[in-house]
């Protein structure tokens, strides 16, 4: 790939503080790249979205930020309350977040990718600010609706276990989990490890982790403002996710206006580096015809 930049820095939502990064083309080596912005899922830093696959987006001419949700990574822990309460915050919370993000970087609006968790919060954003976002790209996630997108039971049992604080005991929590819901045909030890040291070297925090699962799971249903959305939409499912099942991702895809569907076939609920392209490419073109078609557009209807 060509040469790029990179720079980091902190955003504020409240008394919120937020750490992003931010990895573009190099100035001078082609047009204005599109702003890319990408949300995290569930007890997952930004590095989570691993620096092969960003280069990939920077190659197809993108400004790919990413950022630490609030209780995970480098960004501010969030107090708790006891459980049987309301949760501390909610994906509206977050995604205000990513709005202060949007603003520290100088951006007016970008297009939004979120995966799991993340593309909860890409929804919130889209729904509460919709000129902040030119397109949602929504990848292995779900609108809330009940009965849609449901864990296998060994998969949700796996994702309501206490992740160890110990930091070796988190790793191999982390490495028999992932391999319950991993792409079947593209699991790697050495590559969930490695992953997994490289988020524990950033930051992880398995208390801040249940308070983001607090927040998702009192979201409710999103169906009724997903309805009215005006962003480009393009919905990407792993057709051998276990932890959202694949009708999750085809009835966001129904219920958001013009939404596209796409279903990678042998995709599960991770991103190995195998079928990092296959997600990359139709991302990409996605926001390069929403660009060609409106380059200013912060959310232009159906594509």
């Amino acid at each position: 790939m060509g040469p790029t930049s990179s720079r980091s820095g902190r955003a504020t939502n409240d008394d919120v503080s937020l750490y992003w990064t931010l990895t573009e083309p190099a100035h001078g080596s082609g047009g204005e790249p599109a702003p890319l912005l990408l949300v995290n899922g569930l007890g997952s830093p930004l590095v989570a979205f691993e620096p092969g696959f960003v280069a990939l987006l920077v190659e197809r001419g993108l400004a790919v930020a990413r950022f630490d949700n609030r209780d995970v990574g480098r960004s501010d822990r969030v107090a708790g309350s006891p459980r049987g309460s309301a949760p501390p915050y909610g994906l509206a919370d977050m995604a205000a977040d990513a709005v202060a993000v949007l603003d520290a970087l100088g951006w007016a609006s970008a297009h939004v990718l979120g995966q799991s968790m993340g593309g909860m919060i890409a929804q919130q954003l889209a729904i509460d600010h919709p000129d902040r976002v030119r397109s949602l790209l929504l990848l292995m996630t779900a609108s809330g609706e009940r009965g849609h997108g449901l864990p296998t039971a060994e998969a949700r049992a796996a994702l309501l276990e206490a992740a160890p604080v110990d930091p070796d005991r988190w790793l191999a929590h982390r490495v028999a989990t992932e391999a319950i819901w991993a792409s079947p045909d593209h699991w790697s030890e050495e590559w969930v490890r490695a992953k997994g040291r490289a988020m524990l070297d950033h930051g992880v925090d398995p208390a801040g982790a249940v308070r983001q699962y607090r927040a998702v799971a009192a979201s409710g249903s999103r169906d009724g403002a997903l309805a009215s959305l005006i962003a480009p939409t393009l919905v990407v499912h792993g057709a051998a996710d276990t932890l959202i099942a694949p009708d999750g991702g085809r009835h966001l895809a129904d219920v958001v206006p013009g939404a596209r569907y796409l279903e990678i076939e042998g995709l599960g609920h991770d991103l190995p580096p195998a079928l990092w392209r296959s997600i990359v490419d139709p991302v990409a073109a996605f926001v390069d015809r929403v660009e060609r078609d409106d380059p200013a557009a912060a959310g232009s209807g159906p594509a």
